[in-house]
């Protein structure tokens, strides 16, 4: 075999290992989980601004509700949430505004943490008239029997930025099992 051939070959050998192996990794992480009928719904929403500024997560004001699933039953818990939505950092920031749900003491899947951009500043160019609709859903179980607090949580990844929401809407439903 000439080798032009084997240089060109095996570099894209390499590649096409390399992508199946991250194929691989991502079929692994996929998950199914299938329920019966909506027993259940719960809405919670709010049209007025709140603006938040931490790096860290914090409870969204307001944008809570409990679900209970009964004695010797297990539940799918699914919720939307979606906003209006505002992100601003620093001029050339990085800054992402991040969103997740917690059902319980847990995020609900897929349980990404700040890694989720529900917004972003775009390198700081987004402005005061950058509001944009912006939406999420996420699951949760089977779960047993219980009362579950369902919550809607949010930071800004950049020091100096703010996330505003407005128009929200939160959904909870609990799925039979």
């Amino acid at each position: 075999m000439p080798r032009s051939i084997v240089r060109t070959a095996i570099p894209i050998a390499v590649v096409l290992v390399a992508a199946l192996v991250v194929e691989s990794a991502m079929a692994e992480t996929s998950t199914t989980v299938a329920g019966k009928s909506v027993a259940a719904v719960r809405v919670v929403r709010d049209a007025s601004v709140s603006g938040l500024g931490s790096t860290s997560f914090e409870d969204l004001p307001g944008a809570s509700t409990t679900i209970t699933v009964p004695a010797k039953t297990k539940a799918l818990i699914l919720v939307r949430f979606s906003a209006e939505s505002l992100c601003l950092g620093p001029v050339d920031s990085q800054a992402v505004c991040s969103v997740r749900v917690l059902v319980g003491n847990a995020e609900a899947d897929p349980a990404s943490g700040s890694d989720f951009a529900f917004d972003s500043s775009n390198a700081g160019r987004e402005g005061a008239f950058s509001w944009e609709s912006h939406s999420m859903d996420r699951s949760r179980g089977p779960l047993g029997p219980g009362t579950y607090t369902v919550k809607v949580q949010c930071m800004v990844t950049t020091v100096g930025g703010t996330f505003s929401l407005d128009d929200w809407s939160l959904t909870v439903e609990r799925v039979t099992v």
